[in-house]
Formats: C-alpha cells, structure tokens, sequence
C-alpha cells in the first residue's frame, strides 16, 4: 500500500554549504549520514512526516542514478513514496505495466547508528517523472526527524504539493494511473496559470505539467522531465530558491 511523499531528494554540490544556506532561510536541518554509495545527507522533516534530503555526493560514483543530475545543477531531481510491502506492491505494478527493482539500502548515521530500508526503483529513464518506494527495516522514527527537529523558523510545516514537468502528459498521467491505482483529475494550476493533471496521494498532491511556462521550459532543457517545484504548508508566505530547488511556503490546509 502506497501511504504518502516519504522524501524528496535535492541533490547539493557541497552538503556542509547547503547546511547552512538551509538554515539560514529558516530550516532546521539534521545531519543524517553517509551511504555506501558515496553520498551523505542531512534532512528537513515535517510534522507530515515527509521530509527534505540534502544529498551530495562525497566521493565520484558515474553508476549511481543520479549522478548525471550534477552537471545539471541538481535541485530537486526525485521524489519517495512511502510503501507497506514493497515486493507486494512491485508485483501489483509489474501486473499494470510498470517495473520496479527491489534492493536493499542503508545509512549510517553520525552516532554510528545504521538505518535499513528496503528501496524499489522505476527504470532510470523515469527517475524523477515517477517515485521510487521505500519500506523501514529498522524503525521509521530512526530513519526521520520528528518533534522539535521538524519545527522550522520559517512556519515550513509539510508538503502540500510537488508540481513534476514532463515531456508528454498522456504516459505520464497513465503512469500515474497505474500507480495509484485513481484516475487523478485535471485542473489549473492557480499560482502558474497552466493545466495540470492533478492527484492525491495520502495528505499530499502530485501534479504533472507540460506548461506552457518559462519555469517549465527551463527544467526540461536543463535536466529533462522531473519535480519542477514544491509547495509546502505552512504559517508564514514566502518563496524560496536554494540553488536550482523551488519552494513556496504557503498558508495551505493539509
């Protein structure tokens, strides 16, 4: 079962510089650790209990997925779906049309402390345009910043909606279908002035847009199809650019 947004990825050139620039616009950001895929991370939770990863990479790893975000800038190139029974649920998609990979991940934390998870991924050429799924092995609340560690300065609360830019909407959307097993809705989006095809996903909404829009335009030609921007609820209005990743902080419901 699909429950909501887990995470997204914002991949960072240097993760102690974007620590900081993260706190300075009013996250409070835990450092979470290293992979042993040559990648370490630091994380911004929400009281939803989806989250932030900052994640750069530590040493140089050409096969890992998302290296090639790098030379694009990085952003937000991803996005995680929490699941409950992963195998279970990649051979339902299997069934719809959709291939998954299972494989086992892992994090170690700055106490020493090591994480588990099991991980599902669509093909590479869909990295971002669909989620990869996540299912805890150790328990969540290791894996998660929660309490007061997802408390922002900036009112950042949750995540509201993450607008995703694609090539060709109508495989996109039945994509989508197939994922969530609901046939979404169409409708314009108020802030961008564009049509989107709208879904819900736990507390949470996914929107797929081909434009037309500069903001659009700009993330296709730079790093293809993938998140264009997230909204996340919160007590204060305000937008935030950190490098290549767009936030806007609204006063939204859940």
């Amino acid at each position: 079962m699909l429950r909501q947004i887990d995470h997204l990825v914002v991949l960072v050139p240097d993760l102690e510089t974007a620590i900081e620039e993260y706190r300075r616009a009013g996250f409070t950001v835990v450092p979470g650790g290293t992979h042993p895929t040559g990648t370490h991370n630091a994380l911004i939770g929400f009281s939803d209990g989806a989250y932030l990863e900052l994640l750069a990479f530590y040493e140089d790893n050409p096969a890992h997925r998302w290296h090639r975000f790098r030379t694009a800038g990085g952003g937000i190139i991803d996005l995680c779906v929490l699941v409950e029974g992963v195998e279970a649920e990649c051979q339902r998609l299997e069934r719809a049309g959709l291939t998954y990979q299972v494989a086992a991940g892992s994090r170690t934390r700055p106490d020493g402390f090591t994480i588990a998870w099991k991980n599902a991924t669509p093909p590479d050429e869909l990295t971002g345009q669909l989620p990869f799924l996540i299912e805890d092995v150790t328990p969540r609340r290791e894996r998660v910043p929660h309490g007061k560690q997802a408390e922002h300065a900036n009112g950042a609360g949750g995540v509201a909606e993450v607008v995703i830019a694609v090539r060709d909407l109508a495989p996109a959307v039945s994509a989508w279908r197939a994922l969530l097993e609901t046939p979404g809705e169409v409708a314009d989006d108020p802030v961008l002035g564009i049509p989107v095809h709208r879904f819900a996903l736990g507390p949470h909404r996914i929107s797929l847009t081909v434009g037309p829009h500069p903001l659009v335009d700009e993330r296709l030609e730079r790093a293809g199809p993938g998140p264009l921007l997230a909204r996340l609820w919160a007590w204060t209005t305000a937008e935030v650019t950190l490098g290549q990743a767009r936030f806007v902080l609204q006063q939204l419901a859940r």
